[in-house]
């Protein structure tokens, strides 16, 4: 292996180990996360998305205010704003709400599941692999790219919450740290679960997504890309098949990492155990992960890649898929469970 591949298998499949040992040990996912909270009214795991949302706020901003005077961080001005494909952005998010729900776990969990021997998470995987792959380059392609269709720029720029707006990203930062920290902090103390605490588990989550984007500047001649669960899925899928893409990227190496890194945290905990899916809900499985690999392509990305790597950007097209994921993932649990 020359000196160019060596950092990029390295930073891939370290970043992808920290996110799946982190992410295990904190039952980190967004299904849960909603699921309890509508459910239950535990915002625990709630908290702890929120918490890693801000941290990755911050972090990125942080990381690109310096990318403009250090040499060594100049990668960070490539950091790419996603662009405002709104119509893409809601329905593809609200279809993959509704897929999270129907599967039981969100893109991220799914991923690090299988490391802890849930053999139903592969099969959401199949689905969603053969859900993206039709959405990216197969017979679904002309609906992605005719939802893709409707965009929204901001003098010529993709938009975010501060040009939409007319101020600069320093105003609109502290504002959303000040008010989710009070939303944080002001809750019903979190229930014993046997995981990290949601602070523990939101801080270590946030730090990684920032860590991505640095990682992810070692795939040398593709823009860094961060810590991603959706396209590259599919990638995995067509890579063996049809050559496409045309190498393995530092995001498909991510995902070889992150069950690596489960299993580790897992098997310590005592908590690995192979999980069979009982009777025919590994067909209700394979179809959610088709649904969630459709919209997840639609929406430009999944509940990590939107909700998390890209929103921390603060870009209205991701954040507005995060929020049609929410919303999908609701009317889905009332659909399911809260309708009398």
């Amino acid at each position: 292996m020359d000196a160019v591949d060596l950092p990029l298998v390295a930073t891939a499949l370290a970043a992808g180990l920290l996110f799946g040992y982190c992410a295990q040990r904190g039952g980190f996912c967004l299904t849960r996360a909603l699921s309890n909270l509508v459910i239950m009214g535990d915002a625990s795991i709630a908290r702890a998305y929120v918490l890693a949302l801000l941290v990755a706020v911050v972090g990125v901003h942080l990381l690109m205010l310096a990318g403009t005077y250090l040499p060594g961080l100049a990668f960070a001005e490539e950091i790419p704003i996603r662009p405002f494909r709104w119509v893409g952005n809601l329905v593809g998010g609200f279809v993959f709400g509704i897929g999270m729900i129907l599967s039981g776990g969100c893109a991220g969990s799914t991923w690090y599941r299988t490391g802890e021997g849930a053999l139903g998470a592969w099969i959401v995987l199949l689905g969603f692999a053969l859900g993206a792959t039709a959405t990216n380059v197969g017979v679904l392609a002309p609906l992605r790219q005719t939802l893709h269709q409707y965009e929204v720029a901001i003098g010529g720029q993709p938009a975010t919450l501060y040009n939409v707006i007319g101020v600069r990203p320093w105003v609109v930062v502290p504002i959303l740290a000040v008010a989710g920290g009070f939303w944080l902090f002001r809750g019903e103390a979190e229930p014993e679960h046997g995981k990290w605490r949601w602070p523990v588990t939101g801080s270590a989550m946030g730090v990684i997504i920032v860590l991505g984007w640095y990682l992810s500047s070692f795939d040398v001649g593709r823009a860094p890309a961060g810590i991603t669960f959706a396209e590259n899925t599919g990638h995995l899928l067509t890579y063996p098949l049809v050559w496409f893409p045309n190498r393995v990227t530092w995001s498909m190496l991510l995902l070889v990492g992150v069950p690596i890194g489960a299993v580790l945290a897992a098997w310590r905990h005592g908590e690995f155990r192979w999980k069979a899916p009982p009777g025919f809900t590994g067909v209700q499985l394979f179809l959610a992960g088709l649904v969630m690999g459709v919209g997840a392509l639609i929406a430009q990305g999944c509940n990590i890649t939107q909700g998390l790597t890209n929103s921390a950007t603060l870009a209205l097209g991701s954040l507005t898929a995060f929020a049609a994921m929410l919303a999908g993932g609701w009317v889905a649990l009332w659909v399911m469970f809260l309708r009398k």
